[in-house]
């Protein structure tokens, strides 16, 4: 059994936030991507919603960046915007689009969700935690499957590609650290516990809708 130590933020953080990562995790529209059961079609989809959502995150981060408190943790070097528009401008032509999709009803809440939390920043923290470290935790492996599964080409996958950290695990440590002094605050702690948990159910509510506009496409070819 592992013993968390609670006097630690990050791993308060983990702990909380669990069941919510695992439900968004294992939702069907992931689980069967990531298992090849999908098509390119689908995976140009969800780099089509990230672009919106990382648009606002690093919108509002950048306004936030020189905070003497925040700005350990919002390293702009973690920017996904311009990654995806590369991505997406080999995606688009090559799955049959001719623009990129609109933003889903899921997408437009989570998007206002992170305006929002812009004005009480230890909400946007929790935005900002829950994307980047999940993206440099999971995302050499999304990247080599959708690669294997999918046949797409290292320059449609720059969304996965963290060229400025050197060396992930020992960012991530380095970043948690920094979460275990911010939470140090009690009134921040609870406030980006909160964002933290609603943030996996906006993403869990983001492939809900992704799966159903994948299958109405599949029922209509």
């Amino acid at each position: 059994m592992t013993v968390i130590d609670q006097s630690q933020f990050s791993a308060r953080l983990r702990q909380v936030t669990q069941d919510d990562h695992q439900s968004a995790e294992s939702s069907k529209f992931i689980t069967t991507l990531m298992g090849g059961e999908r098509s390119a079609r689908d995976y140009t989809l969800l780099i089509a919603q990230y672009r919106y959502i990382y648009a606002a995150l690093e919108e509002e981060v950048r306004k936030l960046a020189n905070d003497p408190e925040l700005a350990p943790i919002f390293n702009l070097a973690l920017e996904r915007s311009a990654n995806i528009e590369k991505d997406l401008a080999v995606l688009l032509p090559a799955n049959g689009f001719d623009q990129a999709p609109a933003a889903l009803e899921s997408t437009k809440n989570y998007v206002a969700a992170i305006h929002a939390a812009a004005a009480e920043p230890a909400r946007l923290v929790a935005h900002h935690y829950l994307r980047y470290l999940g993206d440099l935790s999971g995302g050499l492996a999304i990247g080599k499957l959708v690669a294997r599964h999918y046949d797409i080409q290292p320059e449609a996958l720059n969304m996965w590609n963290f060229e400025d950290i050197e060396k992930p695990k020992l960012y991530k440590d380095g970043y948690r650290l920094q979460l275990d002094a911010f939470g140090q605050d009690e009134t921040r702690a609870e406030a980006l516990l909160d964002e933290a948990k609603r943030g996996f159910q906006w993403n869990k509510s983001m492939f809900g809708e992704l799966l159903q506009a994948s299958e109405e496409h599949l029922a209509a070819a």
